[in-house]
């Protein structure tokens, strides 16, 4: 969070006790109740109240989130976080500073792959790239590797972010919280839902169960109102695994993770080398008519 960046878009925090605006001043964020954050040495700020907390660490703990970091380095999801990032510019309106959220943003790797596309210095508007995430450390990896942006340690649900502040929202193989993205993001805007399309990691699920069924994608927003299907975008690709830590390191990627025996996860930790694939789906949902009455702040 370089200091200065809320300031010059306008605030995009939402105080997380009462919903009022959050501006940053110096260190700090301050609503005009006076309830105060302070922001994080690596330049991140925590919005996460402690009864919204379901345990005294959640999300990603720090060895995973350095898992899933040294994957990401590696560059393996690099063709997916870059057609990712086409598409969130592809449905970038036209208008001055533009505010991209990334909910449930993890290590902010998607994020820093959309930087990279929208690095032109001619280019007249310029996105404010905001994430949250549940894990602090994941949070305090995205903050310090992207200095540029905004980040917050918070929930998808209760988002402590401002009423329609959001031009393109994208939650990627995270939460969906309808009753969320509808206020945060502006009538109008765009909500990017990935996941896995029928034959994400198919052989890496081959290895971890006896008998494999391929995914069911979901058509998350689905019946939901103010939300308008306008395109469903396929990204498929080989993935080649060569290296020790490698394999075992995409499962700390999955929510496999979390159901894989002690056992599998030290017979993943002696395999250098896997073939699988990469098949996600992004749904774009257009954000439409106003705000249904009623809807709650980030605080209520």
């Amino acid at each position: 969070m370089a200091d200065g960046a809320d300031d010059k878009h306008g605030p995009v925090f939402a105080c997380p006790v009462c919903g009022q605006p959050l501006p940053r001043s110096g260190q700090v964020l301050r609503c005009v109740n006076g309830h105060a954050f302070d922001v994080a040495r690596e330049g991140y700020v925590n919005l996460l109240l402690a009864q919204y907390r379901r345990s005294r660490d959640p999300g990603y703990r720090k060895e995973m989130i350095a898992g899933r970091r040294d994957f990401f380095d590696a560059g393996h999801y690099q063709p997916l976080a870059d057609c990712i990032a086409e598409l969130v510019d592809g449905y970038l309106p036209d208008r001055d500073q533009p505010v991209v959220l990334d909910a449930g943003c993890g290590e902010g790797y998607y994020l820093r792959r959309l930087r990279v596309r929208i690095a032109d210095p001619e280019r007249p508007a310029r996105p404010l790239l905001c994430g949250i995430d549940i894990s602090r450390h994941g949070i305090r990896v995205a903050a310090r590797r992207d200095p540029e942006g905004l980040y917050a340690v918070a929930g998808i649900y209760r988002m402590p972010i401002l009423r329609s502040r959001v031009d393109v929202l994208l939650t990627h193989f995270s939460p969906v919280s309808a009753a969320d993205f509808r206020r945060v993001v502006r009538p109008g805007g765009v909500v990017l839902v990935g996941g896995p399309a029928e034959g994400h990691l198919f052989s890496f699920k081959e290895l971890l169960y006896d008998t494999p069924v391929p995914h069911e994608p979901e058509i998350a927003l689905a019946g939901e109102p103010g939300f308008e299907l306008t395109g469903t975008h396929r990204i498929h690709y080989k993935l080649a695994l060569r290296g020790p830590g490698q394999v075992a390191n995409l499962l700390l990627m999955t929510p496999y993770y979390w159901s894989a025996s002690p056992q599998a996860r030290e017979q993943l930790a002696c395999i250098d080398s896997l073939d699988t694939e990469v098949d996600v789906t992004v749904q774009a949902y257009r954000r439409t008519g106003e705000l249904p009455e009623g809807t709650q702040s980030a605080g209520g």
